[in-house]
């Protein structure tokens, strides 16, 4: 009953995740918890790489996904944060723009 009881909540939410205000919506949520998570962060704490990457992401409306690469402590830390509170709203780990390519080990 509660497996029953758990899809009739996330059906909705599936239905709606795919519509365009849905989309709008979600980014508009992200971008409230960006400025809420650095506003008063320390200068310097987040690369200027980073921020750049972040800003082109909500710039797009969202929707440039994997762009952006937390490499300090600091960087992951927000990144983690920002991926809780994103699902807590509602957005997919889909929807996040974190996400770093593996390097590769130089052998010597």
């Amino acid at each position: 009953m509660r497996l029953f009881s758990l899809c009739l909540m996330v059906a909705p939410v599936a239905a709606s995740a795919i519509s365009p205000e849905w989309t709008a919506e979600k980014c508009d949520r992200y971008t409230r918890a960006w400025h809420m998570a650095t506003d008063g962060l320390a200068t310097g704490a987040l690369s200027d790489r980073f921020i750049a990457d972040h800003d082109a992401f909500l710039d797009s409306g969202c929707t440039i996904r994997g762009a952006v690469c937390p490499m300090t402590t600091s960087e992951y830390d927000l990144a983690n944060m920002l991926s809780l509170m994103a699902v807590a709203e509602g957005a997919t780990g889909s929807f996040l723009p974190f996400h770093c390519t593996p390097t590769p080990v130089l052998q010597d």
